[in-house]
């Protein structure tokens, strides 16, 4: 019987630890504003330990203490330059169910419905199969 060689013990990499402790915007002193995060109430408040500014936004299971630290850091920016947050994105069309397929681009290849007819009351003009190429008839046996 041959010699069993010994195996290496398992090393588990260790996991980085995202900071809970960051520095205050207005006071500039490191590691002044600590974060706490309520999953249960749904929010995440910062506190800065020397000048007293704080911070509160509604968060979720995903969130961590730097994602409300930098919504923070976003707020005061925009407070900064006189704008709410996200105002300058362009707004978002609302879907409407009307204008669904009014315009549709010349580079698609596709063409737009017609526009509805002017005689309400009048039955839309039938095209025969001939006309739409689709008559699949044999012509040689007219």
């Amino acid at each position: 019987m041959g010699r069993r060689a010994k195996k290496a013990p398992v090393q588990t990499k260790k996991r980085a630890t995202l900071a809970k402790r960051f520095k205050c915007p207005f006071c500039a002193n490191e590691e002044s504003v600590e974060c706490k995060m309520d999953f249960k109430a749904g929010l995440g408040s910062l506190n800065c330990r020397i000048c007293g500014a704080s911070y509160q936004m509604p968060i979720h299971h995903l969130h961590e203490a730097i994602d409300v630290f930098s919504e923070w850091l976003d707020d005061c920016e925009a407070a900064a330059t006189g704008r709410t947050n996200g105002s300058e994105e362009q707004p978002q069309q609302q879907y409407d169910e009307e204008s669904e397929d009014d315009e549709i681009p010349e580079a698609s290849g596709l063409q737009s419905k017609p526009a509805a007819q002017s005689n309400k009351g009048s039955a839309p003009a039938k095209q025969s199969l001939t006309d739409l190429g689709l008559d699949d008839s044999d012509s040689d046996d007219e």
